[in-house]
């Protein structure tokens, strides 16, 4: 055996392993349950619980292994042994030195990830150890780890408790038929008992009356269990008994401690002496119950008496911790680990009950969603442990109105639900409604940092029975989303109007989804206009959804849905790969021999903080043989893209090789100053609402207008104007100095074929002209445009000149 495998006392090791009597034993029902549970717990197909002798390893429990030993020289755990104090976990047994070559990592069954937590014993020798193991590289989350330690604590516990037994087995061959039932009961006493009260009336149930007790009582200690005493039947009642119980309990001071005590009591007055046996039921350091115990005279207390009985609490405390153990994992399996409130599946277990109770004339429950607007803002300006602890305050603020049959869960991130039970739903929800909200919005002190945050709300009442749990929790969560967006204030009720417009947004995602997934995807492109020179100087592409019924979804219908779905960054490799087909065929490679020629891609905020994206980007752009000086790319979702490195790095690095970064809808919110600051961006797009604005004659829009092209001017930005329909537009635009434009003024949505017919026409490019600016062309590529898909008329607007 290598040196590097052996502990440095190891022969005492082996000596102490084989003390417990336990290998080549028989399986062990709760040792097995407790490996499954480490499988179940640690998602991993593989659990065990190992012990190392001399030349191998031996499985006392074992899930998804068929064979029950191996030589000691491939043992994994013969190195989780050598620290005995903390775990051994490696993330890829392949990149790990010490096990590539390894037999059970090269074959059967193929390891690649280990965690093994040492099996310790009181004297610190690690036995071996309660590990679990995958066939592909992972890591455990910190919730995983830390079960699998109290597992760990288990099965030592469990160990020990069969070395007790093989003892007790070895005291029945040689002790009385009075030691042999009591020692018997000891044995008997895991398979009879579920828990800590049923243990302790079990004992209570098996005291032998030929032990020479009087008087015996069992306390459980964690729920101020019954002090009632049971006298022993073969002996005759003695009157002293109850005066002596009495002065026990009067004399009784403090908690019991760890070690059995035995003690002389006598009443007053009275010349007989009585001794008193406590037997403490320890778990984690702390006394569940307490075994007392009146004997006539000290000789019937004995040696054996004693141990005897310490072995029947050492098997109670097993029984409670196996438990505690239980109740641990569900609740981890029903509550959220960070706030304790109940998770997903436990709500809708409530939901389900209160459907199936709902009486539809009179119906008395709701379901409240609830989502922390401000809770993002929090997170990234303070940090996540902030966020944490305002998560923490804002589940003790609800759980303060909850009643005792409501349940509060935490579903995701900020989003709350609270199932009330029992309430007026015509008179006294409003008011309910109303104290909830000022609850939350009262402000928040984290240390010295005070936070104000603000919720919004949404309803459903639950009065029919009809429904699935998940389908109220929808129509309570699309509630939330109306008062989320401005469309209703403070908080909405899921009413009969909500709920029709619901599914209407429902058939509307599940075409939308259908579409994708059939390919119904195709792109468009609208084209640029620079009104300095009036020549075209790019396009915007523009995705469109064909749906199996041949109807053609734009950009607004369904581009929500996708955000909403995981189809957003695969939407996004498709915009771009077909934009470089598009512009890689006959009639694209002409509109790029234009070199102020500009499109661009739409990149989401998904997309953009992907590690290694402009690397991906230049390379395909490279391999399609276009310049990276004719892509710009268009940042979208600006509110929630964080401003962290691989964004900055992503944007700079393309920057540096040519390509162009806009930013959209500038102006309604979605994009804002603080974008400007914070990401390198070349042209600003204004979002069609203020264009609108001047051909109503809107005043406070048109100035609003005017301030937002002075600041990006004097900032030294380029300016896009979306939506310009008429020519009063777009010559207020230009006297404003804006550079380009873009709207049905100068041409729908068309194919690729059809633009170049539109700038082209057999005549040179457009877009040559100059007139000074030295930063770079324009153009934008987005999916949220709208607009039918309708074709050119293959001529100039009026108003263009062509170059």
């Amino acid at each position: 055996m290598p040196k590097d495998l052996l502990t440095p006392e190891e022969e005492l090791r082996i000596a102490r392993l084989r003390a417990y009597e336990i290998l080549d034993t028989g399986k062990d029902p709760l040792l097995d349950r407790i490996t499954a549970s480490a499988a179940t717990v640690c998602e991993t197909p593989f659990a065990l619980i190992s012990l190392v002798d001399r030349n191998r390893q031996w499985f006392k429990s074992a899930q998804g292994l068929s064979f029950r030993e191996t030589d000691r020289k491939s043992s994994i755990c013969s190195h989780a042994i050598l620290t005995p104090e903390s775990p051994l976990i490696v993330t890829d047994l392949t990149k790990d030195p010490r096990f590539a070559a390894n037999s059970l990592v090269t074959g059967d069954p193929s390891i690649r990830f280990y965690a093994g937590i040492p099996l310790v014993d009181e004297m610190k020798t690690a036995l071996g150890t309660l590990c679990v193991f995958d066939r592909k590289p992972r890591s455990l989350t910190e919730q995983q780890l830390s079960t699998l330690r109290m597992l760990s604590g288990i099965a030592m516990e469990r160990i020990k408790g069969i070395r007790e037994s093989a003892r007790v087995s070895r005291l029945l061959h040689v002790e009385n038929e009075v030691f042999n039932r009591l020692l018997h009961s000891t044995s008997e006493i895991y398979s009879n008992a579920s828990d800590l009260e049923s243990g302790l009336s079990y004992l209570l149930r098996n005291l032998d009356p030929r032990l020479g007790w009087i008087s015996a009582r069992i306390r459980n200690l964690q729920t101020g269990g019954s002090c009632t005493t049971h006298d022993n039947a073969s002996l005759e009642t003695d009157p002293e008994i109850p005066g002596l119980w009495a002065m026990i309990d009067d004399l009784a001071s403090g908690e019991l401690g760890p070690a059995t005590r035995i003690e002389t009591v006598r009443l007053k007055n009275n010349h007989a002496s009585y001794m008193h046996m406590m037997i403490p039921v320890m778990m984690r350091g702390k006394t569940l119950a307490q075994i007392d115990l009146i004997f006539p005279t000290y000789h019937h207390v004995d040696h054996g008496i004693k141990e005897a009985f310490e072995l029947m609490a050492s098997s109670i405390s097993i029984i409670a911790e196996r438990e505690l153990i239980t109740l641990e994992l569900k609740r981890q399996a029903t509550h959220d680990p960070l706030t304790g409130a109940a998770n997903r599946t436990l709500i809708l277990d409530g939901i389900k009950r209160a459907l199936q109770e709902c009486n539809p004339l009179e119906p008395d429950a709701i379901i409240l969603f609830f989502d922390v607007d401000g809770f993002k803002e929090v997170n990234d300006n303070f940090g996540h442990d902030s966020g944490d602890r305002l998560l923490q305050e804002i589940t003790r603020r609800l759980q303060g109105v909850c009643r005792e049959k409501d349940i509060l869960g935490r579903l995701s991130g900020d989003e709350f639900v609270l199932l009330a039970r029992d309430i007026d739903v015509e008179g006294g929800l409003a008011s309910l409604l109303e104290r909830i909200q000022r609850n939350l919005s009262t402000p928040y002190m984290l240390g010295d940092l005070e936070i104000r945050v603000h919720s919004s709300i949404g309803c459903a009442v639950i009065a029919q029975s009809n429904v699935a749990p998940n389908e109220i929790l929808r129509r309570a969560e699309e509630a939330m989303y109306l008062v989320k967006n401005g469309e209703r204030r403070g908080f909405c009720i899921a009413d009969e109007q909500v709920v029709t417009e619901f599914k209407a947004r429902r058939l509307l995602e599940r075409n939308v989804k259908q579409a994708f997934r059939d390919g119904g995807t195709f792109a468009l492109f609208q084209p640029i206009v620079d009104l300095r020179t009036g020549s075209y100087s790019g396009c915007e592409t523009l995705v469109r959804l064909r749906c199996r019924d041949g109807a053609v979804m734009s950009g607004r219908d369904f581009i929500p849905v996708i955000h909403r779905s995981r189809f957003q960054i695969q939407l996004d490799e498709y915009a771009f790969a077909e934009t470089l087909r598009c512009f890689r065929s006959r009639e694209g490679a002409r509109l790029l021999e234009n070199p102020s020629f500009r499109f661009a891609v739409n990149v989401s905020a998904a997309y953009l903080t992907t590690g290694g994206y402009a690397e991906n980007c230049l390379r395909a752009l490279e391999e399609a043989s276009i310049p990276a000086s004719s892509l710009c790319i268009e940042i979208t979702e600006c509110m929630v893209i964080p401003t962290e490195k691989t964004v900055i790095r992503n944007l700079t690095l393309l920057r540096e090789r040519g390509v162009s970064v806009a930013l959209d809808d500038f102006g309604t919110g979605y994009s804002n100053l603080k974008q400007l600051a914070d990401f390198p961006i070349d042209l600003i797009k204004i979002d069609r609402e203020f264009v609108t604005g001047v051909a109503e004659g809107n005043m406070t829009k048109n100035s609003l207008l005017g301030a937002m092209l002075g600041i990006a001017k004097n900032l030294g930005y380029e300016i896009l104007a979306e939506g310009v329909e008429t020519q009063v537009q777009a010559d207020y635009l230009k006297s404003i100095g804006c550079d380009y434009a873009q709207g049905y003024l100068y041409g729908k949505p068309m194919p690729i074929g059809e633009l170049l017919g539109l700038i082209g026409d057999g005549a040179p490019l457009l877009g040559t002209a100059t007139t000074g600016h030295d930063r770079r062309g324009s153009g934008s590529f987005t999916t949220d445009g709208c607009g039918s898909p309708a074709p050119s008329q293959g001529k100039a607007p009026t108003g263009i000149v062509r170059s």
